[in-house]
């Protein structure tokens, strides 16, 4: 994709951006961050080559009942990604978790719960899916009916950096996986207004 088309800087990870495109107020492009280091780079060769398209297909064989927690992949090519961009109920941008600080939204934590005994039934881990609460946004369906989305998603296992080889066995994928929820719970979920 052009960067003549690429509009504001919306988001970055640690070895990819994300843009806005102009004119297409649905729609996202992730790339790979320009400057990566050497490390970055041999990273990306060794353990993660096609990042872009492992999302792409990630999405594509996520079972029917999780794919509306999960933001769609709309294209991929090499060098790029492009995804749809989740909007609210009246039509603006969904934000992530981490803007929101603490939700109380009670139909957002009861789709949370919905969403993990999905991950349970499936057994489908993705380490970065409540990191710092960057990766998941608040979709506002209604004013008072919110779902989370996750934006980011990739079946790292072992390849998550740094290489970390006791991921080849699930017991320790489910334990990391639970980690990362249980914190992304302990910070974000707010206390309904009595």
């Amino acid at each position: 994709m052009s960067t003549a088309r690429l509009a504001e800087k919306i988001g970055e990870g640690h070895l990819r951006e994300c843009f806005a495109i102009k004119g297409k107020p649905g729609l996202c492009v992730k790339r790979l961050k320009p400057g990566l280091s050497l490390l970055q780079r041999l990273h990306l060769r060794l353990l993660r080559r096609g990042m872009h398209r492992l999302e792409y297909k990630t999405y594509r064989r996520l079972p029917p009942k999780m794919k509306p927690y999960f933001n769609p992949v709309i294209s991929v090519a090499p060098d790029h990604l492009v995804a749809a961009r989740p909007l609210d109920f009246d039509g603006s941008h969904s934000r992530p978790v981490s803007h929101h600080r603490q939700i109380a939204n009670k139909a957002f934590w009861k789709e949370v719960d919905n969403l993990i005994s999905l991950f349970e039934k499936y057994n489908i881990w993705f380490f970065d899916a409540f990191q710092l609460g960057e990766n998941v946004f608040v979709q506002k369906l209604s004013p008072t009916h919110w779902r989370p989305v996750i934006v980011d998603y990739k079946r790292q296992g072992w390849r998550s950096y740094p290489a970390q080889l006791n991921l080849l066995l699930d017991s320790e994928k489910k334990k990391k996986f639970y980690r990362k929820y249980r914190r992304f719970v302990n910070r974000y979920k707010g206390r309904p207004a009595v």
